[in-house]
C-alpha cells in the first residue's frame, strides 16, 4: 500500500470506527483518540502478520507501540526545549527521536529508567506513568477487532487471530472464527484479555510471548524498511553498490529478513525490483493473458512476477498431490472444495 493510501484509509477508519463503536452500549471506551490509534495500529500489524498468533499477542503489542509512542513524544519534546531548537530543526529532531524510541520500543526504556539516576530517571518514570491513559482498554480493542472484521477463533482456551500478510502461512486455528458481530462474544473475548498472562498456564504464556515477539520483530523489519529504501535510493543517486549483499550487511539482516524488507517496500509501492539475469537452461513463455495475470498477482503479494509463478505452481502441485492420494483429479477436488466454502463461509 503507498504511503498515501495508507494515510487516507486510516484517516477514514478513524471516521468510521467512532460510529461503529456507539452499537455497541456495554462496552466502554474511555478515548475515542485512542480507540481510532488502536484501529491505526492493529490494522498495520494484522497486515503485517503471516500466522495466526494469539490475541493477547496483538493486544500486548498494541499497548506497547502506544506506550512507546507516548514516551518517544515526550523524549522529543524535552530534547527539543534542552536544545534550544526551533523552526524546521525542531521538526526534524523531534522526527529523528520519535524514530528512536518507537524502534527500541517501550520495554527498553522501561528497563532504561531503573538504570538511569537523577532527572532524568524521574522524568522516564513519570513519562512511563503517564502513558497509561494512551494505552487501549479490552473493551476498546475487542471493538477494533469486530470493527476490521478480524477472523479470530478459539482452540482450548486460547483465542487466535488470524493474520492477512500475503506470505501468510496456513494453519487449522482459524477454522471456526467467531462472530464478532454479537456483543455478547465481545465481552466474553474482553474478558478473556483481562486475565493477567501470569496467570494463564505456561504453554498459553508461552505462546503470548512467542507472538508478541514475532509481531515485534515484523513492526521492527516495518521500520526499517523505511531506512533500506531510503538507503538504497541515496545509494543509486550516487552510483555506490547496494546489492543484497550491500544492504544485509548495512542492517544486519539475515536473507529472511532481507526477503521480508523488500516484500514490504514492493508492497507499499517504494521499491522496483529490478531484472536479474535469466538462467538460459530454465526459461519459458507464458501466454500474454496468464503473464499479465501473474504481473497483477506480483503487485498484491510484493513478489516478484517468477517468484508469484513459483507460489501458484507450488500450490498447483500440491493439489495435484492431494488429490493423487484421494484417487480423484485436481478438478475434482476443487470443486469439492468450492462447493463446501459455498455451503460453509467459516470453513
Amino acid at each position: 500500500m503507498h504511503p498515501d493510501t495508507a494515510m487516507n484509509d486510516e484517516a477514514e477508519d478513524v471516521r468510521e470506527i467512532q460510529k461503529f463503536a456507539q452499537g455497541f452500549r456495554s462496552l466502554l471506551i474511555p478515548s475515542p483518540a485512542v480507540l481510532a490509534n488502536t484501529a491505526i495500529l492493529l490494522k498495520r500489524l494484522v497486515l503485517l502478520s503471516d500466522k495466526v498468533l494469539p490475541v493477547k499477542s496483538y493486544f500486548n503489542m498494541v499497548q506497547e507501540m502506544q506506550r512507546a509512542a507516548f514516551l518517544a513524544e515526550g523524549m522529543a519534546a524535552d530534547a527539543v526545549q534542552a536544545e534550544g531548537l526551533t523552526g524546521e530543526r525542531a521538526a526534524e529532531r523531534t522526527r529523528e527521536i520519535i524514530r528512536e524510541v518507537e524502534a527500541k520500543g517501550a520495554t527498553f526504556w522501561s528497563i532504561a529508567a531503573k538504570d538511569a539516576k537523577g532527572e532524568l530517571k524521574e522524568r522516564l518514570q513519570q513519562l512511563d506513568q503517564d502513558s497509561q491513559r494512551a494505552l487501549c482498554t479490552e473493551d476498546t480493542f475487542v471493538i477494533v477487532c469486530s470493527y476490521l472484521k478480524g477472523e479470530v477463533a478459539k482452540q482450548g482456551s486460547v483465542h487466535y487471530l488470524r493474520g492477512q500478510s500475503p506470505d501468510f502461512k496456513e494453519t487449522k486455528k482459524h477454522r471456526n472464527p467467531l462472530d464478532l458481530s454479537k456483543e455478547v462474544v465481545l465481552k466474553g473475548l474482553s474478558s478473556a484479555l483481562a486475565r493477567p498472562d501470569a496467570e494463564r498456564g505456561s504453554i498459553e504464556r508461552g505462546q503470548i510471548d512467542s507472538g508478541f515477539n514475532h509481531l515485534a520483530r515484523l513492526n521492527s523489519l516495518a521500520i526499517i524498511m523505511l531506512d533500506v529504501v531510503e538507503w538504497i535510493r541515496v545509494c543509486e543517486k550516487n552510483g555506490t553498490p547496494c546489492r543484497k549483499i550491500d544492504v544485509r550487511a548495512k542492517f544486519d539482516l539475515s536473507h529472511t529478513d532481507y526477503e521480508r524488507v523488500m516484500a514490504m517496500a514492493r508492497r507499499a509501492g517504494l521499491y522496483t525490483l529490478r531484472s536479474h539475469k535469466k538462467d538460459p537452461s530454465n526459461r519459458y513463455t507464458l501466454k500474454s493473458k496468464i503473464h499479465q495475470r501473474i504481473v497483477d498477482q506480483a503487485a498484491i503479494f510484493g513478489y516478484t512476477p517468477q517468484k508469484t509463478l513459483n507460489k501458484i505452481l507450488d500450490d498447483f502441485f500440491r493439489l495435484t498431490d492431494y488429490s493423487a492420494r484421494l484417487g480423484r483429479s485436481p478438478e475434482q477436488v476443487f470443486n469439492a472444495l468450492v462447493d463446501q466454502s459455498k455451503e460453509d463461509p467459516n470453513a
